[in-house]
């Protein structure tokens, strides 16, 4: 049997995977009764950590951020570049009310699409501040850059939505309990498989259908591992060269 990567998975994939395994072995009409007592606690230990999870159940916030920020990051880019392009305008008056914005942007950044979520969202509020002077409001309104800049407020106020609702449900989780439950999930998922694999040995005909169907369970679950970790490594790398 295929090994299960228990200690990468995080607790929504293991609630998931622990189910389907569970729901694997009760479709094949298993009558062994240390399996289905094992499915018992499974489900028992799964319930409770459904439980410790709260409000932050099967919320994907991870990829739910990422659009939000990439949103936030093209409308940035956008005003910037704009502004940057008016520079070149061959109207003299745009020419010095872009060059303007365009010092003011470098005064705060103009690659802060490159740093993390609060970092950037802190470097936003200054850009707006700054972008509200007169001065700012006038430079604006002659190289008419303004809805540029109500587009970046609005992106940045969707993003902010999503990573305060990221907060609220952090703040439900119980920790305790995950813990608990994951390690009950984990030692009992672990006694079922092994006791599946050695069926194997000795009762191909009972067992051999149970196993292949939980090894392509295994096989997603791995799948679903590695895209997360390559999600994550490529966030790392992204705030390595901001902070290069």
């Amino acid at each position: 049997m295929k090994t299960l990567p228990f200690s990468l998975l995080n607790s929504s994939e293991l609630y998931a995977i622990a189910s389907r395994i569970v729901e694997a072995y009760k479709q094949s009409n298993g009558v062994d009764a240390y399996l289905l007592k094992l499915c018992t606690y499974i489900l028992e230990a799964n319930s409770d950590l459904r439980k410790g999870l709260g409000r932050t159940f099967n919320q994907e916030f991870t990829s739910v951020l990422l659009v939000a920020d990439d949103k936030r990051d093209g409308a940035f880019l956008g005003l910037r570049d704009y502004i940057h392009a008016c520079c070149n305008s061959g109207d003299d008056a745009k020419d010095e009310a872009a060059k303007k914005l365009s010092d003011l942007l470098s005064a705060v950044g103009n690659t802060i699409n490159r740093m993390a979520y609060a970092a950037e969202t802190t470097k936003m509020d200054v850009l707006f501040e700054r972008l509200s002077s007169p001065a700012a409001q006038e430079s604006l309104g002659i190289i008419k850059a303004t809805d540029w800049l109500e587009r970046l407020k609005a992106r940045q106020a969707d993003f902010e939505k999503v990573y305060q609702s990221k907060i609220e449900s952090d703040a439900g989780i119980d920790f305790p309990l995950i813990k608990k439950s994951r390690q009950s999930i984990t030692m009992n998922l672990r006694g079922l498989l092994i006791h599946i694999e050695t069926g194997c040995l000795h009762d191909s005909a009972q067992f051999g259908a149970i196993e292949e169907k939980i090894n392509e369970i295994i096989t997603d679950a791995v799948s679903l591992v590695r895209s997360r970790l390559t999600r994550k490594e490529n966030a790392e790398k992204k705030e390595d060269k901001t902070s290069a």
